[in-house]
């Protein structure tokens, strides 16, 4: 399993093309050898692809927009840009707004998941969907995330482990009952600050990553990124070499 970083993470540093490339450097000077990219600002892809091709860098997919996703002409520019920069999956980062969290909400979201996954797969990519904790409510009795997967029996899920738990279910319970739909798995920390939870630096957390993480490698997930949303305790860039340091000095990571 290849342990990179998801973009996002430093999505405050990504806003120009010199920020982009400057954030490239500085996640390989860390340590890292592999991105998902998420939350980048306007950038030329062949320059973006050079970048990538130049440090030594893997790209294992993305979180693009709904927008473009949905759009025909987008997604035939999204295609190409991924097979440029050598991602092989498309992913989006939560459903939107438009369909509402209803068991009929769900059915017209799964009903545009599956048009949009024989695309993808047509042109040799996959399509994933990346999980909050708001796919774990259930409507009908049944969760909206156990939907997506037997419905859609095409999409890749992005588990996050963190949302996975938040959403009041168990991460590793997941991590094998989604075993072959795991491409990309992220990975981050879950903390409690007083009574209000917190996203934390891997092992800063209460995760289990004794037994995330081997079930991980036993499940043949490819791809784990690591991602904070926010309540950093020092800045993006130390808390993703925090993170590593983690998983090095546990044997995680050579």
């Amino acid at each position: 399993m290849k342990i990179g970083v998801q973009m996002y993470t430093v999505r405050d540093h990504l806003k120009t093309e010199e920020q982009i490339e400057s954030t490239l450097r500085k996640i390989k000077a860390i340590g890292y050898n592999m991105v998902q990219l998420s939350g980048l600002g306007p950038c030329d892809i062949d320059r973006l692809a050079g970048w990538i091709k130049e440090l030594g860098m893997e790209v294992c997919g993305t979180h693009s927009p709904w927008d473009r996703i949905t759009d025909p002409q987008e997604l035939k520019k999204l295609i190409a840009e991924h097979k440029k920069l050598g991602a092989s999956d498309i992913g989006m980062g939560i459903k939107p707004n438009t369909f509402p969290d209803s068991y009929e909400g769900y059915t017209d979201f799964i009903k545009k998941v599956n048009t949009i996954c024989k695309i993808v797969n047509d042109n040799g990519l996959t399509f994933g969907y990346h999980n909050h904790d708001l796919e774990f409510q259930q409507f009908n009795g049944v969760r909206a995330i156990d939907r997506l997967v037997d419905e859609c029996p095409d999409l890749r899920i992005i588990l996050d482990v963190f949302w996975v738990q938040a959403g009041g279910a168990n991460p590793s319970v997941y991590l094998d009952k989604l075993k072959g739909r795991i491409k990309i798995v992220h990975f981050k920390d879950y903390r409690i600050q007083g009574r209000a939870r917190q996203f934390a630096e891997i092992g800063e957390g209460n995760l289990d990553w004794n037994d995330i993480i081997p079930r991980c490698k036993q499940n043949g997930i490819p791809y784990a990124v690591i991602e904070q949303d926010g309540d950093f305790l020092v800045n993006p860039f130390e808390s993703l070499a925090l993170s590593r340091k983690f998983l090095v000095e546990n044997g995680y990571w050579k």
